[in-house]
């Protein structure tokens, strides 16, 4: 096809030119600025990684110096005035590092600072006298001494590095202090193994007026010498000129025991390298741009002029499409412009297609909305709240599933725990036509997902999927796969959930928890009217369950109301009674006759006192003001108030408290509770002859902030069938008591919304379990 000097194509592939010359200019510009930036960053990090190679030989030359000193020092017995001891040490050291021990100084002293001998290089002799020695003492007192082990001074305008090393007995202490000129020949010897080139160089500066080193003020310019002088940091990174060659330079600052600046150790790399690799750099950056030029521009000039050849078979296909002739299939074909009309063309048709379909799949998702509707009304209406909520959820579970009913695939029921904050799978319920159909998924989910389910649990007090719709008391519903969700268990992911939903189930007590229900293996996405139905079924399943739990409650009201009554009718006869009959035996007086028989039933008229106390306590109605409870110091009053009990009863108490048990609840009432379980304890005891013991454990889990209490004795223990109705009121196994402090105790706890559990072991021992939930500030 010819083309036309005017045409679209022809700007289309002048302004690309220009478009790529333009580009790539840039992109060089940016390459090659990168890369100048990365080598210079390289040359900073091969300084930094010398210098501090350079500061480790510094560290560990005087590291070394220690414990060749303490290899020698126990070969010698160190006393006053004793000279020989120093020159036997410095020749020992010379044998040992000749190169370098041979510029330092031996000096030993005592702890009055008395000089007791001295010897080394005569020209670093004396640098330790009246003057300084005070001063070396108490440096080595500092906690900064005892981190480096050494210190640096100045003496005569030279740098010296004290390296002192306390020595002695119980009695009298020596200070062994090996002084080291600080010089360019000792940065010199610390240089070995940094690879430096011929062009790299070191150098010592010193803040001192030392003609035989370089003089810091001149080496730096004013401004950096400073920022030296400011002590800021001890090491200095910049770029310098040296004899009108460019270093990268590292400094590192030599402070003195007074903080003050002493000199510098410098280490300066060459750049030279560095800018005949700019260049190179450059160079090769720019032959590659050139050559993308060029490769570019041809590559889409030969594209370009393809454009145009699909014109004609748009053109074509569009007059079939005008003549109203049925087009089944468009390929798209061309490109711009071409090709947006290729795709409008496929578009249009893909469109009326789709509008058939979705007319189609309407006309059943109505009918699949009308068959949900008669489901859901036949469940509501055959679903009576059972004396046991449980088998009313398996009805519902099943339903869900049922072929009859809402013809879902799976249903999981997942009970809430509130003792570990959990929620913990119950029951599964699938389509049994699923187990026949279904050629999709893996068989364990399928077969097995009931074994699955039963060890699943899903934590309540995070951001999982389950966790919010049961807070949230509503459903959530997902058309996609499970997953792509925090399901709160991997174990729920794995399963293969699809288009599913999470049915909450409120108000039911214990049996409260979410349903998960899903169409595995079915393409059936959950619509809007759907949902609504569910939630018509969750409305009305939640009234029953809360219907049901009104009742149980009512009764429990009725019972305490009964045990209130009963308190009240005997406790002012019996009140009375008590108090004549004790009065009559602790009077001073009374007749030797009456008090012989009084005194026999002083015992059971105690008791009867003490069953008056317990039902008053219990049929008083007082509001607790509810407050931040710390339960350790309400155990260790408790303990304070039995300890003369324990000692006359030969009672061993261990209490062990990893928390502050903070709770919010009623003082009053936990005090109460920790005071009856102590005595059920001790009453378990008295029939043991020895070795009585009671522990008594505070800790708090950390996963779900659980305040967990443990009271355990090694008494009797409690039979099977005592515990099963253990907290129930005015039942007791012992002739003495009313039967009312586990009633009381369990009552407590649950109105603080925890949970307590008795464990035990007949003839053996005792364990009582309290959970309760960590106080929490408000935010």
């Amino acid at each position: 096809m010819k083309i036309r000097k005017d045409s679209l194509l022809i700007k289309i592939i002048f302004y690309n030119d220009i478009a790529i010359f333009l580009t790539s200019i840039l992109i060089a510009i940016v390459v090659i600025l990168t890369s100048f930036q990365d080598m210079e960053q390289r040359i900073e990090d091969t300084t930094k990684n010398k210098m501090n190679l350079l500061m480790g030989n510094y560290k560990s030359y005087f590291g070394e110096i220690r414990n060749d000193v303490y290899k020698e020092i126990g070969k010698y017995r160190i006393s006053e005035g004793n000279q020989q001891i120093a020159e036997m040490l410095k020749y020992n050291l010379l044998k040992e590092d000749f190169r370098n021990y041979y510029n330092s100084v031996i000096t030993i002293i005592s702890s009055e600072g008395e000089l007791l001998g001295e010897y080394g290089n005569k020209g670093n002799l004396g640098t330790l006298n009246e003057d300084n020695i005070h001063i070396l003492l108490e440096t080595s007192s500092k906690k900064e001494f005892e981190e480096t082990g050494y210190y640096l001074a100045q003496v005569d305008n030279k740098i010296y590095a004290r390296v002192v090393i306390p020595y002695g007995n119980e009695t009298t202490t020596y200070y062994l202090v090996v002084s080291i000129p600080i010089n360019r020949d000792f940065l010199t010897s610390l240089t070995d193994g940094l690879e430096l080139s011929s062009k790299d160089r070191v150098y010592f500066v010193t803040n001192s007026p030392d003609k035989d080193e370089l003089q810091a003020k001149f080496f730096f310019s004013n401004r950096t010498y400073k920022e030296i002088l400011k002590k800021d940091y001890k090491n200095y990174y910049l770029n310098k000129k040296i004899n009108g060659l460019s270093y990268y330079v590292g400094i590192y600052n030599l402070i003195g025991y007074n903080d003050s600046y002493l000199g510098s150790f410098i280490l300066s790399l060459s750049k030279e390298r560095l800018t005949e690799e700019k260049l190179m750099t450059s160079i090769y950056i720019g032959i590659l741009v050139l050559l993308i030029m060029i490769i570019s521009s041809t590559v889409s000039s030969k594209v370009f002029r393809k454009l145009l050849m699909p014109l004609t078979q748009i053109a074509d296909l569009a007059d079939e499409i005008s003549k109203g002739e049925k087009v089944d299939d468009i390929k798209v074909i061309g490109q711009g412009e071409i090709r947006t009309l290729s795709i409008s063309f496929k578009e249009m048709v893909e469109k009326l297609n789709i509008a058939q379909e979705d007319l189609t799949i309407q006309n059943k998702e109505l009918v699949r909305n009308i068959e949900r509707i008669e489901a859901i009304d036949k469940l509501l209406m055959g679903m009576n709240i059972e004396q046991d909520t449980f088998k009313t959820i398996k009805k519902l579970v099943s339903g869900f599933t049922s072929e009859v009913g809402l013809g879902y695939s799976r249903a999981m029921y997942f009970r809430y725990s509130r003792e570990n904050d959990y929620l913990i799978g119950e029951e599964v319920a699938i389509n049994r036509s699923l187990k026949e159909e279904s050629k999709k998924g893996f068989k364990f989910q399928l077969k097995n997902l009931k074994e699955l389910v039963l060890f699943t649990k899903v934590p309540i007090n995070n951001d999982n999927l389950l966790a919010k719709s049961f807070k949230e008391q509503k459903i959530i519903y997902k058309n996609d796969a499970g997953y792509k969700y925090d399901l709160g268990n991997d174990v729920l992911k794995a399963i293969g959930l699809k288009n599913f939903f999470i049915f909450p189930i409120h108000g039911a007590g214990k049996f409260s928890g979410v349903v998960v229900v899903d169409n595995y293996a079915k393409d059936i996405r959950i619509n809007q009217e759907e949902l609504e139905l569910l939630n018509l079924l969750s409305m009305n399943f939640s009234i029953g369950i809360n219907n049901k739990e009104t009742i149980l409650d009512t009764l429990e009201s009725e019972r305490v109301l009964t045990i209130e009554k009963l308190a009240t009718r005997f406790l002012k006869l019996r009140g009375e009674v008590v108090e004549k009959l004790l009065k009559c035996v602790d009077s001073e007086n009374p007749g030797e006759k009456i008090i012989e028989e009084l005194t026999t039933i002083k015992p059971y008229l105690a008791r009867i006192k003490e069953d008056n106390e317990s039902l008053k306590i219990y049929s008083e109605e007082i509001e607790d003001k509810y407050e931040r409870v710390s339960l350790d110091k309400i155990i260790n009053e408790t303990i304070a108030d039995y300890s003369q009990k324990f000692k006359s009863e030969n009672i061993s108490i261990s209490f062990f408290n990893a928390t502050s048990g903070s709770v919010l609840g009623s003082r009053r009432k936990l005090k109460k509770v920790i005071k009856e379980l102590i005595d059920n304890a001790c009453n378990a005891l008295l029939d043991k002859q020895n070795n009585r013991r009671i522990d008594i454990i505070l800790s708090k889990r950390k996963i779900n902030e659980k305040i967990e209490l443990k009271i355990i004795d090694n008494g009797i223990g409690i039979s099977s069938k005592q515990l099963e109705d253990i907290y129930e009121p005015f039942i007791s196994y012992s002739p003495q008591t009313l039967g009312l402090g586990l009633f009381f105790v369990h009552k407590v706890i649950k109105d603080h919304g925890g949970v307590i559990k008795h464990f035990s072991e007949e003839g053996n021992s005792t364990e009582v379990k309290i959970t309760l939930n960590a106080y929490k500030e408000e935010v």
